[in-house]
C-alpha cells in the first residue's frame, strides 16, 4: 500500500483550503484507491474525520518523524505556503517540513503552490535551498514560477500547473438550491461577497456597505456573505451589514459546508465579489461573473489568468468601480463561458498524475 503524507494549512476553518486539500485527496484515491494519505492538521480530529484520512497535529514532531519514516511520497501544498507577509514562521515552517522530508530520503513533491511574495533575503536563500532538493514542484500560475526562477531555483524543475480546486467536478446546482431555500434565500438575483480582514478596513467595510446596499435595492437583489475562513471573515461580514443600515435580504452563510456544498451555492449566484481567491476560483468553476479586488499578487495573477478584471487594490477600490462593474455583469443575459475552464480542470488532472508518478510502484 502506497502512502503519503500531506502539509499545509489544513484544519483551520478556511474553506479555500480545505478546498484544495479536498481536490488532492479525490485525486489521489481516483488514481490509486488503495492509497494511505495522512495529513498535517491544526485539527487532527476535525480532518480526520472530514476527509477519512489519518491525521496529526501539524507541530506533533514525534509523530511527523514517525509518520514521515513508513512515507512514500510528502506533498507539501497546494496554496500560498512559502510566503513571508502574513508570517515569516510559517514560511520557515513549510520549508522545514520539506527539508526533513529530504533529511529522510522521501520523494517531495510541492503541489500546485501559489509562491511569495517573500521579501527577506535570508528566507529567499532558504527557499531556493529547499526548493531545488525537492523531486517535483509544480506551481499554479506564472507569476509564481517568476519568482522561484527570481530566487534562483532550477527553471526547468518547475512545472506551471493549475489550482488543485480545479480537479473537482462541477457542482450540483440543484443541492445549493435546496440549502439556499432551507436558509430563507430564494431565486430573486443572488450576489456573494466574500471579504476578509485587512489593513485599511475601516474605510473599505464603507465602500462595500455602499455598494451592496445599491446593488441590493437596485436590483431587488439578496447579498450573501461567504466567509472562508471562521470566524474572521463572519466579522468583517458583520461591520458591512452595520455599515448598510438594514438586514433585509442580507445574508451570511455560516460554518460547517462542504467543499461540495460551497460549490454547489455558488453555482446559484447571479455575481461574485471578491477579495477571497477561492471564492473567485469557485465563481470561475461554475461560470459565475466575479469581480475581484486584490490585496495579495496570488488575485492579480489568477484573474490574469481567466483574462479577467481586477477592479482596484483594496487600498484603493471605491464603491462607484464594485457598482460600475457590477451593473455591467448583472445586465448580461448570458455567462460567457470561459474556455480556460476546461484546460484547467484537465492541468489539475495531469498534477494528480505527475505525483503518483512518484510512488514506488507507479508504472
Amino acid at each position: 500500500m502506497s502512502k503519503i503524507l500531506l502539509s499545509g494549512y489544513y484544519g483551520f476553518a478556511n474553506a479555500g483550503d480545505e478546498a484544495m486539500l479536498t481536490a488532492i485527496i479525490t485525486g489521489l484515491r481516483l488514481e490509486v484507491p488503495s492509497v494511505e494519505i495522512t495529513v498535517l492538521s491544526g485539527n487532527p480530529t476535525m480532518t480526520a474525520a472530514k476527509h477519512n484520512v489519518k491525521s496529526l497535529h501539524r507541530f506533533d514532531a514525534l509523530g511527523f518523524l514517525k509518520a514521515l519514516r513508513h512515507t512514500d511520497l510528502l506533498i507539501s501544498g497546494g496554496g500560498s505556503l512559502l510566503q513571508d507577509v502574513t508570517s515569516s514562521r510559517s514560511l520557515f515552517y513549510y520549508l522545514s517540513v520539506i527539508l526533513m522530508g529530504k533529511i529522510f530520503g522521501k520523494k517531495v513533491m510541492l503541489f500546485a503552490q501559489g509562491i511569495g511574495p517573500i521579501k527577506s533575503s535570508l528566507a529567499r536563500i532558504l527557499t531556493k535551498w529547499v526548493c531545488n532538493s525537492a523531486n517535483l514542484m509544480t506551481v499554479r500560475d506564472d507569476g509564481s514560477f517568476e519568482e522561484l526562477k527570481n530566487m534562483g531555483v532550477h527553471k526547468d524543475r518547475i512545472i506551471v500547473t493549475a489550482d488543485a480546486v480545479f480537479s473537482l467536478p462541477e457542482a450540483n446546482k440543484e443541492k445549493g438550491e435546496v440549502i439556499l431555500q432551507a436558509k430563507g434565500i430564494d431565486k430573486r438575483p443572488l450576489i456573494g461577497v466574500a471579504l476578509r480582514h485587512w489593513q485599511g478596513e475601516e474605510r473599505y467595510v464603507k465602500e462595500f456597505a455602499v455598494a451592496a446596499e445599491y446593488l441590493r435595492t437596485t436590483y431587488n437583489a439578496q447579498i450573501v456573505f461567504m466567509p472562508l475562513q471562521f470566524p474572521a471573515d463572519t466579522q468583517v461580514a458583520e461591520k458591512v451589514i452595520a455599515a448598510m443600515g438594514s438586514r433585509e435580504n442580507v445574508f451570511i452563510l455560516e460554518q460547517g459546508f462542504t467543499t461540495e456544498e460551497y460549490l454547489a451555492i455558488v453555482s446559484n449566484l447571479s455575481l461574485v465579489i471578491g477579495m477571497r481567491l477561492h471564492a473567485l476560483v469557485f465563481a470561475a468553476l461554475e461560470n459565475i461573473p466575479f469581480l475581484a479586488i486584490s490585496y495579495d499578487p496570488k488575485i492579480d495573477r489568477f484573474v490574469a489568468g481567466m483574462d479577467g478584471k481586477v477592479i482596484a487594490t483594496i487600498d484603493k477600490v471605491m464603491s462607484k468601480d464594485i457598482v460600475t462593474e457590477a451593473k455591467q455583469l448583472l445586465q448580461q443575459n448570458q455567462h460567457k463561458k470561459n474556455e480556460k475552464i476546461n484546460l484547467l480542470r484537465k492541468e489539475a488532472g495531469r498534477n494528480i498524475k505527475r505525483a503518483v508518478s512518484l510512488l514506488p510502484n507507479a508504472k
